[in-house]
C-alpha cells in the first residue's frame, strides 16, 4: 500500500515537473517566432485591383492560351513524344506570361501571389495540352489518323 502511494506521488511529481519545462519551452519558442518573423511593411489587399487591371490580366491570359493552342497544333510536334512536345510548347509561349507578371507588378501585388497565379495558369494549361497531345499520339499509333 505504501509502495503504490509512493509510486503515485512520484508520477504526479514527475508530471508536474515536465509541464513546467514544456511551458517555458513553449514561451521561448513563441518569443523566437516573434523575433524571426518579419513584420510586413505594407499589406496587400486582394480587392484593390481595378476592373481595368483584371480585364487586362484576363485578356493576356486568353492570349497565352491561344498561343499555347496554336503552337500545339504545329505539325513538328507530331513526330516527337507528347511530354517533350508539351514542354516545348510551354517554353515557346513563356513570354506571354511575363506580360501578366508586369501587370501584377505595376499594381503592387506581392511576388508570392504573382508566382502562385502564374504557376496555376501554367500547370493547368500544361495538363490540358499534354492530355490532348497524348490522345493524338495514341490515335496515330492506333492508325486512326495520319
Amino acid at each position: 500500500m505504501k509502495r503504490t502511494l509512493l509510486l503515485i506521488m512520484c508520477s504526479l511529481w514527475l508530471q508536474a515537473c515536465s509541464t513546467e519545462k514544456n511551458g517555458s519551452i513553449q514561451e521561448e519558442t513563441a518569443e523566437l517566432k516573434n523575433k524571426t518573423t518579419p513584420s510586413p511593411e505594407k499589406k496587400w489587399d486582394g480587392t484593390t485591383l481595378s476592373t481595368a487591371t483584371i480585364q487586362k490580366i484576363q485578356q493576356n491570359k486568353y492570349t497565352y492560351k491561344q498561343c499555347i493552342y496554336k503552337e500545339a497544333q504545329k505539325q513538328g510536334y507530331r513526330k516527337i513524344d507528347a511530354r517533350v512536345a508539351t514542354d516545348a510548347v510551354i517554353k515557346q509561349c513563356e513570354a506571354e506570361l511575363s506580360t501578366i507578371r508586369t501587370i501584377f507588378k505595376n499594381e503592387g501585388v506581392p511576388d508570392i501571389i504573382i508566382d502562385r497565379f502564374l504557376k496555376k495558369t501554367r500547370v493547368s494549361l500544361t495538363r490540358q495540352i499534354l492530355k490532348s497531345l497524348m490522345f493524338a499520339q495514341a490515335a496515330r499509333q492506333a492508325g486512326a489518323t495520319q
